[in-house]
């Protein structure tokens, strides 16, 4: 892992944290292979009835392990701002609080449902596979609050210093890791439905979820080796 994180110019400090996170999800992903496992072959009633263990569930305990990261990535942030003066991370932490309660409140979800409901279009009718208007309303919600975000992210990025812009580029490219889990992989799982493959239908569910996790601790690990005063690359504002 060090070699890797020097070939990419990333900070080795902090690894222990990025290990602990990391064995969370594992151990998380495990729960919901041994939960699909025991419903398979209808062992374990507490496991097999119990969907707090399946990753893609709301509440659960593999998606409040993902909201707490969300948190403590906000806090981070937060912290940085108010504590000393890093006004150009406003705009991450904005966007990890829309990540926090957009999964814990399924915020663009519901917004998704009024709007085509508005339009008397039918959230649930079914385009090609399992794809329906919701999840095109879904993803339109997310391109809207994303433009906004992100534009708000490009302003400091054009106003601030060469250091900061670097620290910028690592968080894009934990972003981008996130949305291709968390959006562009969760199009492809639809694409797979349930009565088609159940084989093909959990594992693409699994690389989904499981991903996203993997990706939201880089970024929560990459945040905290930030808040590191003696990290070669601190940062003042421009």
């Amino acid at each position: 892992m060090m070699n890797i994180l020097k070939k990419i110019n990333l900070p080795n400090k902090a690894i222990k944290f990025l290990i602990f996170l990391l064995a969370g999800d594992l151990f998380y992903i495990l729960l919901h292979l041994i939960h699909k496992g025991a419903r398979h072959f209808d062992l374990f009633t507490l496991i097999r009835e119990n969907l707090a263990f399946a990753l893609y569930v709301d509440l659960s305990l593999g998606e409040s392990f993902q909201y707490l990261k969300e948190y403590w990535i906000l806090l981070i942030f937060v912290w940085l701002i108010f504590k000393h003066k890093k006004y150009f991370f406003a705009g991450w932490a904005l966007l990890f609080l829309y990540f926090l309660l957009d999964d814990m409140l399924s915020f663009h979800e519901g917004l998704a449902t009024f709007v085509l409901q508005s339009f008397n279009i039918d959230p649930f009718y079914i385009i090609a596979g399992e794809l329906r208007y919701q999840d095109y309303g879904e993803l339109g919600v997310s391109v809207f609050f994303g433009i906004i975000l992100i534009s708000m992210i490009g302003i400091a990025y054009w106003r601030s210093t060469k250091e900061v812009r670097t620290i910028f580029h690592y968080l894009f490219g934990c972003l981008l890791l996130i949305a291709f889990f968390g959006v562009v992989n969760d199009f492809a799982n639809r694409l797979f439905p349930e009565e088609g493959n159940k084989v093909i239908y959990e594992l693409t569910r699994l690389i989904e979820d499981g991903g996203e996790m993997i990706a939201m601790s880089i970024a929560c690990w990459y945040a905290y080796t930030l808040t590191e005063p003696e990290d070669p690359k601190s940062i003042e504002a421009s």
